[in-house]
């Protein structure tokens, strides 16, 4: 085993320090990330004999293609990386919107048909039969709805 060519060595060492930084690190720092990807990128320059199977080249290509993935893909993976405040979210039914077929109001639920189940449609104020509205809260068998053009 330990009379591997060094290309391969490089592609094991790669391929383990990008699990160790997904799977166990969570993404967090993207050191090994980069060091990770030159070293899978070296030992297949290697394999391929771009590169000569040395551990001066292997060195050297690590440090310049790991500068390189750094410099290119910082940014993007921050993005990707960071929180988005201003996107809203929204699971299941919350956000469906639809039409309603009868006036609603507080003591006065409506009905709505979606995905072949009959929904009791409720709401905190009135609005009118054909007003388009949004799903602000879904419980079981119960939409809670507000005019689309409110928050």
């Amino acid at each position: 085993m330990l009379d591997l060519p060094l290309s391969q060595w490089l592609f094991m060492l790669g391929i383990g320090l990008l699990v160790i930084e997904i799977a166990f690190l969570g993404f967090a720092t993207f050191v090994l990330f980069f060091v990770g990807l030159a070293m899978l990128a070296t030992g297949g320059l290697m394999a391929v004999e771009i590169l000569p199977q040395t551990i001066n080249s292997a060195v050297i290509s690590v440090s310049l293609l790991s500068i390189t993935a750094a410099f290119v893909l910082w940014k993007p993976l921050k993005n990707i990386q960071s929180p988005r405040e201003d996107r809203e979210i929204e699971v299941g039914f919350v956000g469906h919107r639809f039409q309603l077929a009868t006036d609603i109001a507080p003591d006065q639920p409506g009905e709505h048909i979606y995905s072949g189940i009959t929904w009791r449609v409720v709401s905190d104020r009135a609005i009118a039969k054909a007003a388009h509205v949004k799903v602000v809260q879904a419980d079981v068998g119960q939409l809670t709805v507000v005019p689309e053009n409110e928050p």
